[in-house]
């Protein structure tokens, strides 16, 4: 005999694994792509401001110019330690040349002025002096998009190969603000699907144990009843 409720307890059953994996995936596989900062000064202004959230790409395949990194850099040519990783834009990679001559409006990438739109201001201001630097192959010169309060390459060109940073100590590319919010949106309602699957799966889940508690009443033949009389000779 098939047991009551056999198919509502499969359908919770798979209620729950679904909803299981879509709440584990929505919070554990961001956590396992992507790699969330807090912008801590106003060096990059005005792509990120002083306590924006960024959001960068782990393990980059190509790292290229113009993109936004977090990359773990030496120290300063005074000597100071950035203390951790910080938050600069590639503007020159392996090959490249990157060049500056005081009264310059632009830098020189390969002999070309560098159009900059994303720079706040003189994207010359705050250099300490002219430097020409052809990027050793496998590293990247970088820059703040806020020239004039950034400590970037240009500070870093006694202690480091001109200033550079190796491609292997990049953490991570800043995506664009809108694949930040897409992203963000798309994990957040698998974990809230994901959530909501687990509470539909409980409901299925008691509703299977009341069913399978009862059991149907056993009923047996029904037998008439007969009126019986005493024994006695055959009547004539």
């Amino acid at each position: 005999m098939r047991r009551p409720g056999r198919g509502l307890g499969i359908a919770a059953l798979a209620v729950l694994m679904a909803g299981l994996l879509m709440a584990a995936g929505g919070a554990l596989v961001p956590r396992l792509l992507y790699r969330a900062a807090s912008y801590p000064s106003s060096a990059m202004a005005p792509t990120y401001t002083k306590g924006d959230v960024v959001l960068f790409r782990k393990d980059p395949a190509e790292v290229r110019r113009g993109d936004v990194v977090l990359v773990t850099v030496g120290a300063m040519d005074g000597g100071e330690d950035p203390g951790g990783p910080v938050v600069e834009r590639v503007v020159a990679v392996g090959g490249d040349t990157i060049a500056y001559e005081p009264g310059a409006s632009r830098l020189v990438l390969n002999g070309r002025p560098l159009d900059e739109p994303y720079v706040s201001g003189d994207p010359t201001a705050g250099s300490p002096g002219p430097f020409s630097v052809t990027v050793p192959q496998g590293r990247v010169f970088l820059l703040g998009d806020n020239r004039g309060n950034s400590a970037d390459s240009r500070y870093r060109l006694r202690t480091t190969p001109g200033g550079t940073a190796p491609v292997a100590q990049v953490l991570g590319v800043a995506l664009p603000q809108e694949e930040t919010l897409r992203i963000g949106v798309l994990y957040g309602w698998l974990i809230i699907v994901g959530v909501l699957a687990l509470l539909a799966s409980a409901v299925l889940g008691v509703v299977w144990l009341v069913l399978r508690r009862r059991r149907p009443a056993v009923q047996g033949p029904v037998w008439a009843a007969a009126t019986v009389g005493p024994a006695g000779p055959p009547r004539p």
